[in-house]
């Protein structure tokens, strides 16, 4: 009785990690040619970014903190009058390591004063794997900010990592993307621009 037991968990772990892989391996395809970032191949697609969901309505969202790379407290509020694009993301989140250089990318080609990309590590322990990471990608254009409660996920109701939510001027939400995509992408920058671009 007990062999059994042993053996139907094991089929099951087995079983969700085929699920998991084959999940993972089907988000993920070969990067076209609308990526502004050409340095190396990449596994993302712009075309991820189909699945981005505009509400019908900004939603407000809820008053949270973070902490910038010197331990100073930030809020949303820091960024008012700026188009925002909040990724939540973490080192141990594999589709997150992936995703970053893409976001690092979007800043460094399209950051300005009205729109910026804001990374939020939800890492434990503090910046000092952050910091690694962005040193071993070579992230030059990204802020390190990290929350260290790690609550800000549940707060922001992301349903995993990594989740990235459009934030316009006054602070409310506009849409969101759970999961990663290639934010360089032309498809990418057309989302942003549709939220800068005046509408007669």
């Amino acid at each position: 009785m007990r062999s059994t037991i042993i053996c139907a968990i094991i089929a099951c772990v087995i079983g969700f990690v085929a699920v998991y892989a084959n999940l993972t391996l089907r988000g993920n395809g070969e990067l076209g040619s609308d990526s502004i970032n050409d340095e190396k191949p990449q596994k993302l697609h712009g075309e991820r970014l189909r699945a981005f969901i505009f509400h019908k309505t900004p939603k407000a969202l809820p008053a949270f903190e973070f902490k910038d790379e010197f331990g100073k407290t930030r809020t949303l509020q820091d960024w008012s009058g700026k188009v925002v694009l909040l990724n939540l993301w973490a080192t141990w989140c594999a589709p997150c390591r992936e995703e970053m250089p893409s976001l690092d990318n979007l800043k460094k080609h399209f950051g300005h004063e009205n729109f910026d990309v804001l990374a939020i590590s939800m890492d434990r322990g503090g910046l000092s794997k952050p910091k690694k990471f962005y040193d071993e990608k070579r992230l030059k254009n990204l802020e390190l900010y990290i929350d260290p409660t790690t609550k800000l996920m549940f707060k922001l109701k992301a349903v995993g990592l990594p989740a990235t939510l459009l934030i316009d001027q006054e602070g409310r939400e506009l849409g969101r993307l759970p999961g990663p995509a290639q934010w360089d992408s032309q498809r990418g920058i057309e989302i942003i621009k549709s939220v800068l671009t005046p509408k007669n």
